[in-house]
């Protein structure tokens, strides 16, 4: 098992180098400039063309590489275009909340979504589990931004329950430690609502077909006919062998609700790691966009891989094929 992982483990890294270097060379070959973001389209050429001196723009393709891939190995990422800051400073502010913004989504995603797939499957074919099948389909066919923009006409602009953007309010400072608390988390309840809701729809009703086509398989007939009580059919058999596949599922859910964040952080002015990719792009800001590119394929890998490694204690098929 644990040459199986090194082995995941050192594909996914080559993965990673390999799209960050793809990225710099699309970056460089893509139309415009850091330059001439930065300054107004009517100004003055002349200082285009220092600040493009200034930051290197002008030197030979293979020579930029060079230093870039010099200063990676040495942990520098490089400065910001835009904000004139290290990029790794930039990451630290901006990645933590973004965390912040998805781990709670995917704990929702699991709790509820397994939590509904197996009440479906209790209720199979019942007027219940045909009702959850609609909205299931119903939510997933919904954009995430359109919910999150009816979430907020409805419950902050309509009832005014809940703040409809930032992370904090501007009053935070003066408010006591329960205010504190109670603002951090008022302002953190439509955005996870938002990312989430698609998710619990797609566990809940992936959950109910894995287990559905579990109880199909001949073992479980097997267990049956020895008389063996469904409770303990369902509990030890049906439901440990499809947490498999939904294993799998949730790995790759993590890097997808990090992209996801984008939107949602665009729509509710989160200061994340998706809002800053986005106003990076339009600054041409090619350091942060390759350190977040970095960010999101590290995620991707390291969501499979730990996706592989519970998948493997779970179910010891896997491990006996790794070994």
């Amino acid at each position: 098992m644990v040459n199986y992982l090194l082995r995941k483990g050192g594909s996914g890294i080559l993965l990673v180098i390999g799209l960050i270097v793809v990225t710099f060379f699309l970056l460089r070959f893509s139309p415009g400039n850091p330059a001439s973001a930065a300054y107004d389209p009517n100004g003055k050429a002349d200082a285009v063309a220092k600040m493009q001196d200034d930051l290197g723009l002008n030197e030979p393709l293979a020579s930029q590489f060079i230093a870039w891939i010099t200063g990676i190995l040495h942990g520098n990422w490089g400065t910001s275009y835009a904000d004139h800051r290290p990029v790794g400073e930039i990451l630290k502010q901006t990645l933590p909340n973004t965390l912040f913004l998805t781990i709670p989504a995917l704990l929702i995603q699991l709790f509820f979504g397994i939590l509904l797939g197996l009440w479906q499957i209790t209720q199979k074919d019942s007027f219940v589990d045909r009702s959850l099948n609609t909205l299931n389909l119903i939510l997933y066919a919904i954009p995430t931004f359109w919910i999150a923009l009816v979430l907020v006409m409805v419950f902050s602009q309509k009832l005014g329950f809940l703040p409809s953007s930032q992370m904090l309010s501007f009053s935070y400072p003066e408010m006591s430690i329960w205010q504190r608390l109670v603002d951090g988390l008022s302002h953190l309840v439509l955005p996870v609502v938002s990312m989430s809701l698609v998710s619990v729809a797609v566990t809940s009703r992936y959950v109910r077909y894995c287990i559905a086509e579990v109880l199909n398989q001949e073992y479980i007939l097997a267990a049956r006919a020895r008389g063996l009580s469904e409770k303990r059919i369902f509990y030890k058999h049906a439901f440990r062998n499809a947490m498999v596949p939904l294993i799998t599922l949730i790995g790759q859910h993590f890097p997808a609700l990090v992209g996801s964040s984008i939107v949602i952080e665009l729509i509710f002015s989160w200061p994340g790691m998706g809002r800053l990719i986005v106003f990076s792009a339009f600054a041409r800001d090619y350091p942060v966009i390759i350190a977040c590119t970095f960010v999101m394929a590290t995620f991707v890998v390291i969501g499979n891989l730990l996706a592989d490694a519970i998948s493997a204690m779970v179910d010891p098929r896997i491990r006996l094929q790794s070994s």
